[in-house]
This record gives C-alpha cells, sequence and structure tokens, in this order.
C-alpha cells in the first residue's frame, strides 16, 4: 500500500511560510528629556530712600474759629476762646466803642497771668469798620502803606493806634513789619495811659496790627509781654532793676517824660528777643499762622 505524505507536506509548507512573514518591528519608547526651568533670577535689593522729614512750619496747637485759622506756639497757651461780637453802635455807646460785628480770641492759660491787658486777637470787616470810625481808616491807610516798602521801619510817630483804647500811646519799641498766612501787617510793644505813667511789666504789651491781601480783614492784637529791665508795675514806688531807666519825678513839674520814654525805647530795642517773656519768635509765630478765610 502506497502511503502519499505530499499533501500534508504541502500542508506544512504553507504553515511555515506564514510563520516566516515579517514580524513588526518594536516601537522605541520616546525618552523622556528633563526641560530646564526658568528659575528666576535674583535681582539685586534696590535701597529704599526714606522721604525726609519736613519740619513743621508751625509747630503747636492748630485752633479754627469761624473762617479764622492759627496756631498757638509751644507754652504760649493751652486753648482760645472765640467770641462773636455783635455790633456795636448809637447814642448809649461811647465813640471809641463803636464797631462793626466781629470776632474775638482770647488766649487761654496763656503764659502771663495778671496783666492789665488780657491776651486777645480781634478780628473786624476792615471797609466796614473804617466806615464807622476815620482812625481804623487812617490804621487801615498806614498798614497798605507801610507793607509796600518791607525794607523800612515805620516811624515810631506814625504807627496805628488802637481805636478802643480810651487813652494813648506813650511809646514804641522793636517795631517790625511781620506777615500773616495771606497779609501783612507791623507789630511793636507799647503802653498806654491818660497821663505820664511809668513803663512797667504789668502793662507793656505786644501790638500788632494787619490787613488781609484781599483788603476784607482787619486785625488787632494785644499780647502782654515782660522785659527783664522793667519794674514789676506802675507803683512808683517799686524797684527799677539795675540797668534799666529810672523813672523821672512826678513832684517835678520840667521832668523829661519825652526823653525818659525815648530811652525805654532804646532799652527795649536793644534787648534780646528771647530775653522777653513770652520771646518775641513765640508772639511772632503765632502772627505768622493766622490765616483769615475770605
Amino acid at each position: 500500500m502506497k502511503i502519499r505524505f505530499l499533501p500534508l507536506l504541502m500542508l506544512l509548507v504553507a504553515l511555515a511560510c506564514s510563520q516566516s512573514s515579517a514580524l513588526p518591528t518594536p516601537t522605541t519608547e520616546p525618552i523622556p528629556q528633563t526641560i530646564p526651568t526658568d528659575l528666576p533670577t535674583a535681582l539685586p535689593a534696590v535701597p529704599t530712600t526714606e522721604p525726609t522729614p519736613t519740619a513743621d512750619p508751625f509747630p503747636g496747637t492748630p485752633i479754627t474759629f469761624g473762617n479764622v485759622t492759627l496756631v498757638i506756639p509751644p507754652g504760649l497757651a493751652t486753648g482760645i476762646l472765640g467770641t462773636e461780637i455783635p455790633a456795636a453802635s448809637g447814642e448809649n455807646v461811647a465813640p471809641w466803642e463803636i464797631a462793626p460785628a466781629h470776632i474775638q480770641l482770647t488766649l487761654e492759660g496763656y503764659a502771663l497771668q495778671d496783666k492789665f491787658h488780657q491776651p486777645r486777637l480781634f478780628i473786624y470787616p476792615a471797609e466796614a469798620y473804617a466806615a464807622l470810625d476815620e482812625g481804623v481808616a487812617n490804621n487801615l491807610a498806614f498798614i497798605k502803606g507801610v507793607c509796600c516798602r518791607a525794607s523800612n521801619v515805620p516811624d515810631p510817630a506814625s504807627l496805628p493806634h488802637i481805636p478802643f483804647f480810651n487813652a494813648g500811646q506813650v511809646f514804641a519799641a522793636n517795631i517790625q513789619l511781620v506777615p500773616f498766612q495771606n497779609g501783612s501787617g507791623v507789630r511793636f510793644l507799647t503802653e498806654y495811659a491818660q497821663y505820664f505813667a511809668t513803663v512797667n511789666n504789668t502793662d507793656l504789651f505786644y501790638h500788632y496790627q494787619g490787613l488781609t491781601e484781599d483788603g476784607q480783614y482787619y486785625i488787632l492784637v494785644i499780647l502782654p509781654v515782660t522785659a527783664p529791665l522793667l519794674a514789676a508795675d506802675a507803683n512808683p514806688e517799686s524797684a527799677v532793676p539795675a540797668g534799666g531807666v529810672p523813672h523821672p519825678s512826678f513832684d517835678d513839674p520840667n521832668a523829661d517824660w519825652a526823653g525818659y520814654y525815648t530811652n525805654i525805647a532804646a532799652l527795649l530795642d536793644t534787648t534780646a528777643p528771647n530775653l522777653f517773656g513770652p520771646t518775641l519768635a513765640q508772639l511772632d509765630a503765632l502772627i505768622r499762622s493766622i490765616q483769615i478765610a475770605p
């Protein structure tokens, strides 16, 4: 019997050929790459410049009353009492008391106590007051004129007077033009009397008169002040310190009172500003700080 292997052989060959076909090429896994991260570059520190502190032009206690603002210098006073004074006129009002409605500021806790004058500032409507009092009109004309000549020291004889004092100005010293925030004026030391009086530390005061730039407001200031070479009070028996000016005798009808006041003015003019109490710098600083709104 003849065995036939051919069909089987052909089947095996076919299977072998199918197994020998190209196998798929294995894919290469991508090699992960490290991507460099941009790190922030450290910047050099920039030094910060602290703002330079500016000095306060008016150190002290700021005060506002109505349309008036000012600063009380340290040590001058503890506060201010503001009052709106009504207009005064009519037959029953003394001529020197006639005035329009105005503001009065009284310094409380003032550095000097028990003096003849109270420490006060007065703010008047300029034109209204000038219309009522010829003396005020003259004062305002003087202020307008003198403040245009800042380099000149005013003549003591021409200085403005206080319209509501029923007395006369016996001398003037330490005369100086002093501006305020929106105006200017003149200050000086003086004393008022109805007779030949000794100059002393009870009656002496710092006086200022000024006008706002727009001409609307008239300022008048009275602040007690003391000087080291004056007697304590008006008593003729009160001792005059060494270096002071003795007053003439009240019993001498030919006494030279004019010469006495001239010598007093010269003495005060040569006294160092910081020897007055309060100092002239303190009093001037109060004036310079004043601002009056329209």
